[in-house]
């Protein structure tokens, strides 16, 4: 598969975006939904720069660079052949946000990503390679998403982002890596987490958690995935390709037999 030429799409129909995606064979009923929920994760609203965006990323080649990305990627990983959809980011807003905006969502068999005109490249790079890490992780393993854990979902947010600092550099790592101290984290992890780990994505905890909503921290899940996969890495100095097929968990038995 690889990506998609979306552009082509923007061109015709960026003003009605849920017609937009009815072109991949979705009825208006499914499309409508699919924009809703792509919505969420940083997908353009249509507006007045929606046209401009769509140019000036047509200028700078992103369905190209991120086509280069994507084989290159499936060939280091033996990584799944799926389509990925590219647009423009909804303006001010996108989860993976590190000064620049841009943001994703994947699944086993597809990636969206939503980027504006005004990146760095290699902030491309960092989100392709964030959201196919998912993607190819979800293939590995053996177990059907409806069925992921909170820690199945901090860790997979850990190891992307440790991947990130893997191939493209520290800088290019997400601001909320850095957000929290160790030992807040700890603290936050006693307190709220290792009692909780089996919660299922279906039930509301699991995204308070995941996402810091409420009284949690924002992106809490994220910043304790990403601590936890880099206190492993340190200690047994596995690098991303090996521990994307690892079982989540791995890394918190040392965890575990400490408490024992």
């Amino acid at each position: 598969m690889g990506v998609i030429e979306t552009h082509s799409w923007l061109e015709e129909d960026a003003h009605a975006p849920e017609e937009m995606l009815m072109k991949k064979g979705l009825t208006k009923r499914k499309a409508a939904e699919l924009y809703g929920y792509l919505k969420m994760f940083g997908m353009y609203s249509p507006s007045a720069n929606t046209k401009k965006q769509t140019a000036s990323l047509i200028k700078r080649e992103a369905w190209k660079k991120m086509d280069i990305l994507y084989k290159k990627y499936r060939t280091l990983w033996k990584g799944p052949s799926v389509p990925i959809y590219i647009f423009p980011v909804q303006e001010s807003r996108g989860f993976f946000s590190n000064g620049f905006k841009k943001s994703g969502v994947s699944f086993r068999d597809e990636i969206y990503l939503f980027i504006s005109d005004d990146e760095d490249a290699k902030e491309w790079e960092a989100l392709f390679l964030h959201e196919y890490h998912h993607c190819t992780r979800m293939n590995l393993l053996e177990k059907d998403p409806e069925q992921y854990t909170l820690l199945d979902s901090i860790i997979f947010e850990g190891l992307a982002e440790d991947a990130v600092k893997e191939y493209c550099g520290n800088q290019y790592v997400s601001d909320w890596t850095k957000k929290y101290s160790g030992y807040l984290l700890e603290k936050l992890w006693n307190q709220h987490f290792k009692n909780q780990l089996h919660l299922k994505r279906q039930e509301a905890r699991h995204d308070q958690l995941l996402l810091g909503r409420g009284r949690y921290p924002a992106l809490l899940g994220y910043a304790m995935g990403y601590y936890i996969v880099e206190k492993y890495r340190k200690k047994y100095g596995t690098a991303a390709k090996e521990m994307m097929t690892l079982d989540a968990a791995v890394f918190i038995e040392d965890e575990q037999e400490t408490e024992s």
